[in-house]
C-alpha cells in the first residue's frame, strides 16, 4: 500500500522502525527536552525512503507538532522578533520551492544523491553544533546580533527549513542572542516555525510535494507525535538530557555520513561483527 515511500532493498520492518523512531525523537524535541535532537528525524528518514516523500511526509507532522508548542506558549512571544526572523525567511522559501519545482521538473530520482548530499552535509554541521551546543550559546550570548544578522538568518532559515526541514539551530542560535529569558524564547521560537512551516505549505502542494497519498501516510504517524511529547515529558526527570543529546549527535553524524558518502555504515558494521565472530 505504501511501497512508494519505501526505498528499493529496505526491509519493511526496518522502513516503519526508522520512521517511527524519527517522528517519536521530533515530539520529543518538541516537548522541550533536548530541543536539537529533532534533527535526527530527517536524515534517519532519508535512509529508508525517496527524498521528496521525506519532506513531504514531516511537513505536516511539524506543523503538529508546532500547534502543540503553541498551546503551551501562546502568549510567551515577542512579534517584533518573531518577525525579524520569518519575513526575510520568505524569501528562502520561495527559493528552497524553485529548487524543489525545477528538481520535480528533471526527475527526483536523478537528483535525490545531491539532495541527500545537502542534508547529509547539514546533518553532520548541526551534529557538530549540538556537541559545541555549549560553546557556542556562550558565544552568542556575549553578543546581540542585529538586523542584517537576522535578514542573513531569515533567509537561510527559509531556504534550509523547505529543503531538509533543519532550520532549528539558525533560528535558535539568532534568538538566543536577543536575550529573551527562557520563556520568551522558548515561545517566541515556537510562534517562528509556525509561520515558517505554515507558509512552505502552499509552496509543497504547488511543487506537488504535498499530494494525498502523503497525508494518508501521515494519518498513520500521527499517534506517534503525542507519543513522544509524553516521552520527552517523563524522560525530563528521569533521563540525563546532556547524555541524550550526546547520543543524538553520534546518531545524527553516523546518518550524514551516510548520506553524504552513500555508505551504509550501519550494515558494513554488522557485516564487520559478523566476519570478526564477536
Amino acid at each position: 500500500m505504501f511501497d512508494e515511500f519505501i526505498l528499493p532493498g529496505v526491509p519493511p520492518h526496518i522502513f516503519w522502525g526508522f520512521v517511527a523512531l524519527a517522528v517519536v525523537v521530533q515530539g520529543i524535541s518538541k516537548s522541550g527536552f533536548a530541543g536539537g535532537a529533532g534533527i535526527l528525524s530527517l536524515p534517519l528518514m532519508m535512509l529508508v525512503m525517496p527524498v521528496d516523500k521525506v519532506a513531504a511526509t514531516m511537513l505536516p507532522i511539524l506543523i503538529l507538532c508546532d500547534f502543540n508548542a503553541l498551546y503551551h506558549h501562546w502568549h510567551n512571544k515577542i512579534w517584533a522578533k518573531v518577525m525579524e526572523i520569518y519575513l526575510p525567511s520568505i524569501a528562502g522559501i520561495v527559493a528552497g520551492a524553485a529548487v524543489w519545482w525545477w528538481v520535480g521538473q528533471k526527475g527526483v530520482e536523478a537528483w535525490s544523491g545531491p539532495i541527500k548530499r545537502f542534508a547529509g552535509v547539514i546533518a553532520i554541521v548541526f551534529a557538530l553544533y549540538i556537541a559545541l551546543r555549549e560553546v557556542s550559546m556562550a558565544w552568542v550570548a556575549r553578543h546581540r546580533f542585529g538586523q542584517r544578522a537576522a535578514i542573513a538568518a531569515g533567509v537561510a532559515a527559509g531556504f534550509t527549513s523547505t529543503i531538509a526541514h533543519a532550520a532549528g539551530p539558525i533560528v535558535s542560535l539568532y534568538l538566543f542572542s536577543q536575550h529573551l529569558g527562557k520563556t520568551l524564547f522558548v515561545g517566541t521560537v515556537a510562534w517562528t516555525f509556525t509561520l515558517i512551516n505554515l507558509t512552505k505549505l502552499p509552496f509543497y502542494i504547488a511543487t506537488g510535494l504535498l499530494q494525498f497519498n502523503v497525508l494518508r501516510f501521515d494519518l498513520l504517524l500521527v499517534p506517534l507525535v503525542p507519543f513522544g511529547s509524553y516521552l520527552g515529558h517523563w524522560m525530563h526527570h528521569r533521563v540525563n538530557e546532556r547524555w541524550f543529546n550526546w547520543t543524538i549527535m553520534v546518531l545524527t553524524l553516523i546518518a550524514g555520513i551516510q548520506l553524504l558518502l552513500n555508505v551504509n555504515l550501519i550494515q558494513r558494521g554488522l557485516e564487520w561483527v559478523v566476519s570478526s565472530g564477536l
